[in-house]
């Protein structure tokens, strides 16, 4: 019976170990195409960014008196495609019923980027094979009065092929017959593609590949599913905001899991000698190694019911049941570490490491119930930082994290160990200051105007040119307030200081404010 039961286990471990390696495999593949399709979107991006940036700047450039001069129009125009190479197939201006203003003839009024540049909007149009085989992309942007009114439209007209975003994808490839495809929903139209002969031909219909289906109605992922010629692939999924197109990752499923085949093959061949030889020693070995199995077996059993704590398991002798348990073990102190880093970031700031607002909570709380207990007061400091967005905007999202942890760090100077400075929001923190005796409110001030003065230093030398104030709204309690009520008290507080200026503070009470 042992050595069946061995046979059955061992075959058993094998189909299991081949399942896991293709779901495991799977997932791999499935994290790197995603990382490959971001990647590739973020340069498609870029790359449609900038050249309807240059076409804004130029909308913006254009004398107005031109409008009314198509030769000369025609030749300012002509001028500045020769200076910049962003949109070397032409640019043009026409006016809101689609007629050039250079006295080139008429534009077709219905195109995409047409409609939304004269609702205000810049946008790409739909992409186009050229007579020379190149691949064309029309673009526009409004032109506006001095009263915001759109007039007049200006398009312009990229060669993708020209610009080396093609050959970008052709370097995109994945494996030997991976590749990516960059898709237009709105058209239905593959962009462009690693296998070029996909370029400018319309998507499948629907009900061919189900992950494209998702992807055309929003989705944004990784999945596995078949494609138009039946080949089953791995695919990742990420948007070009800029055009609403998506760029999609794919390799075959049968070279992604090749290795699986590789590993099957050879555990047949090699192990299969060996696995007959252990077969017999096993009748005999097998009590002698199954009990300190079942030992540990039993004892793991009742720490997940409850009946014994968590603590590592005996290590009865140096073998594959040793090994096994020390693997256990630390199986298990790796739980306890995670177990604790969770609980870190159920009540702190994944950015700056500060508490959170469930922390502050607990923390204002414990706070009000001491300052009634002695009669000190508490002081809440609800700052929101001035200039913060425009500073995220300008310099991005990297530069406002760096902000934002400086910031932090300089607040947590300012305090003692007994106060808790909180970020709970986007560019809010708050600053709760204890055990304050009276004069509290004079307290609360020259700490409101430290932390004025410190965020309003400059940063350090990588954010130069990045100005940040604070709005600061104090509220006091002595312990009979709620916690929310104190909270929304310095909110309404920080809000009156913001009209007062950047860089002010205001002070109020729950009570009052109540």
């Amino acid at each position: 019976m042992g050595l069946v039961m061995a046979v059955v286990g061992t075959a058993a471990s094998y189909i299991q170990l081949t399942r896991f390696l293709r779901e495991d495999l799977t997932r791999s593949v499935a994290t790197q195409q995603t990382a490959l399709a971001t990647y590739v979107a973020r340069d498609v991006d870029n790359y449609l960014g900038e050249r309807l940036s240059f076409l804004e700047r130029l909308a913006g450039a254009v004398p107005p008196e031109l409008l009314a001069q198509p030769g000369q129009l025609r030749a300012w125009l002509a001028e500045r495609s020769t200076l910049s190479a962003l949109v070397p197939l032409g640019l043009t201006v026409a006016d809101t019923g689609g007629k050039r203003l250079d006295d080139a003839g008429q534009l077709v009024t219905d195109s995409p980027e047409f409609t939304a540049a004269l609702a205000g909007q810049r946008a790409v149009g739909r992409p186009h094979a050229t007579p020379s085989g190149h691949s064309a992309l029309p673009m526009a942007v409004p032109m506006r009065n001095g009263a915001g009114q759109v007039v007049a439209v200006l398009l312009g007209t990229a060669d993708l092929t020209a610009d080396g975003l093609l050959d970008h994808l052709q370097d995109g490839r994945v494996g030997q017959s991976g590749g990516i495809l960059v898709i237009s929903p709105r058209d239905r139209l593959f962009v462009a593609s690693t296998d070029v002969s996909m370029s400018l031909k319309p998507t499948p219909p629907d009900g061919v590949n189900l992950l494209h289906d998702r992807a055309m109605a929003g989705f944004r992922g990784s999945g596995t599913t078949r494609n138009a010629k039946g080949i089953d692939e791995i695919s990742a999924i990420a948007s070009v905001p800029t055009s609403g197109w998506f760029v999609v990752a794919r390799l075959p499923v049968a070279e992604a899991l090749a290795p699986v085949g590789r590993m099957q093959s050879f555990i047949l061949a090699q192990r299969g000698p060996a696995v007959s030889a252990v077969l017999i020693v096993l009748g005999l070995v097998m009590a002698w190694l199954l009990r300190p199995l079942f030992r540990a077996a039993d004892q793991a059993d009742r720490m997940t019911r409850g009946e014994l704590p968590l603590a590592p398991l005996k290590v009865v002798r140096d073998d594959e049941i040793g090994h096994l348990t020390q693997a256990f073990n630390r199986l298990l102190a790796k739980l306890l570490d995670n177990q604790e880093a969770l609980e870190r970031l159920a009540h702190h700031d994944t950015l700056t490491g500060l508490p959170n607002r469930k922390l502050l909570d607990d923390r204002l709380q414990q706070a009000l119930a001491h300052a009634g207990r002695q009669g000190h007061m508490v002081a809440v400091l609800y700052l929101d930082l001035d200039g913060f967005k425009s500073l995220n905007d300008t310099f991005g999202h990297e530069a406002g994290d760096r902000a934002l942890q400086e910031i932090a760090r300089r607040l947590q100077e300012l305090v003692r160990q007994t106060d808790t400075v909180a970020r709970i929001g986007g560019d809010e923190f708050v600053l709760l200051a204890t055990g304050l005796k009276e004069p509290a409110e004079q307290g609360a001030l020259a700490l409101a105007q430290r932390c004025i003065d410190a965020i309003t230093e400059p940063l350090p030398q990588e954010q130069a040119g990045m100005a940040i104030g604070v709005s600061v709204g104090i509220a006091l309690g002595n312990g009979s307030e709620a916690p929310r009520d104190l909270l929304a008290a310095a909110d309404k507080a920080m809000y009156r200081a913001k009209q007062g200026g950047r860089g002010s503070y205001a002070m109020t009470s729950a009570a009052t404010e109540g």
